[in-house]
């Protein structure tokens, strides 16, 4: 996990939430960390649970004990008799209310709190999220809360009680990737910028920006619908990546028709440095897509990551919800890459600016042959005028 959120597995640990909301896997991810964990489960074999894990990037518990085929005792006595002879580190319960009909807190109080627990922890996984008995014993209470808004899949997860133990953030973003549950702590560092500037290559406009793009700065480049956004920015990419620079260009045209405007110029957009990746815009209905391309810049080694055409993004998914995957994004990025987004709309970056407008670093709006430059250099706007260079293969800027 991102976070110390292993930290707060101490004691007896309740998970709960509605089904489908993530509570085993959060369980599994944490049982994994915490060593050989025994799992006692009315819910599913130890076949099914392992495959189960396996789809969400997670390997098996050590041990797995399927509650219901407990025929010659109490599942509460196979439990502590288990334990006591495996010494497990971690010791998890999925399905804690069918474990008694009746006396659900003085069973949790005696066996887990003040037995088990005292040797190793002890996760309760719960359904539903209404107070319970257990939720008065128990040391932590976390509630993982989802929810579908207009396709969307979004899940959090809700620090309800830690004893003895202060809580950073009451609710966090919790995703599912395909290595597994990730809970996303905001970074409490400063995101200023480091001194390091990129050079984009663009003549004139380095030079109005004090010598390019802050590195770990984030800028977005807005123009008309007829994608001159897209089109300056791949030239951007192209003159960065002559430059020894590394560019991940994320793009969502199968055939990116911007690119024939470099061609144009008689730049070779296939040359080393530039990776074009194409993803549909559907891709980013999925909240986790946003972590898994910090992870890919920071593996990689991305120095600059070009993210094209957000119009069709607020269009996807709206303004709230992109602002909350760039937090996501910037969480889970270590790297001080430097981050274009580009919007080939007014009205599209209109409703993005309300709500992401003060991420940004840098905003370029093109209007016409004209561009408008905000930069943390300038205490005012800066007009430019561009135009093609072709003796250079570029694009110029000038007063």
């Amino acid at each position: 996990m991102q976070i110390g959120i292993t930290d707060l597995f101490q004691g007896v640990v309740v998970i709960k939430g509605l089904p489908g909301a993530g509570k085993t896997l959060l369980a599994a991810r944490a049982a994994s960390e915490l060593g050989g964990a025994a799992w006692f489960t009315f819910y599913e074999t130890a076949e099914r649970l392992a495959k189960y894990l396996a789809s969400a990037g997670l390997k098996p518990p050590r041990y797995v004990f399927d509650l219901v085929s407990v025929r010659d005792k109490s599942p509460v006595d196979f439990i502590v008799e288990k334990v006591l002879s495996l010494r497990p580190d971690v010791v998890v319960v999925d399905g804690i209310s069918a474990l008694t009909a009746d006396g659900e807190r003085e069973l949790i109080h005696a066996v887990f709190y003040h037995g088990i627990s005292r040797e190793m922890p002890v996760i309760l996984i719960k359904e539903g999220v209404e107070v319970s008995p257990a939720d008065y014993v128990a040391d932590t209470i976390i509630e993982v809360d989802h929810r579908i808004e207009e396709g969307i899949s979004i899940r959090n997860i809700k620090v309800l009680k830690a004893r003895g133990r202060p809580v950073r953030y009451a609710s966090l973003p919790y995703i599912i990737t395909e290595e597994g549950p990730v809970v996303i702590e905001p970074r409490e560092e400063s995101r200023e910028p480091p001194s390091e500037r990129l050079a984009t290559g663009l003549p004139g406009l380095d030079e109005a920006l004090g010598g390019g793009l802050l590195r770990g700065s984030v800028a977005a480049m807005v123009g008309p619908p007829d994608g001159l956004a897209s089109k300056l920015a791949a030239v951007a990419a192209i003159n960065m990546a002559g430059r020894g620079y590394k560019v991940l260009y994320h793009h969502h045209k199968a055939v990116p028709a911007f690119l024939k405007f470099a061609e144009a110029l008689g730049l070779d957009w296939r040359a080393q440095g530039v990776e074009w990746v194409y993803h549909p815009a559907a891709e980013h209905h999925d909240i986790s897509w946003y972590w898994r391309s910090a992870v890919r810049i920071d593996r990689e080694g991305f120095d600059i990551h070009f993210a094209d055409q957000y119009e069709h993004i607020i269009a996807a998914v709206g303004a709230d919800f992109l602002a909350e995957a760039i937090g996501i994004y910037y969480s889970a990025l270590e790297r001080p890459a430097v981050t274009v987004a580009l919007f080939n709309s007014y009205d599209a970056w209109s409703e993005a600016e309300r709500i992401v407008g003060p991420l940004f670093d840098y905003i370029l709006i093109f209007r016409g042959d004209r561009v408008e430059v905000h930069a943390p250099d300038l205490a005012t706007p800066l007009e430019l005028k561009w135009a093609v260079d072709r003796s250079r293969k570029t694009v110029a800027f000038g007063p």
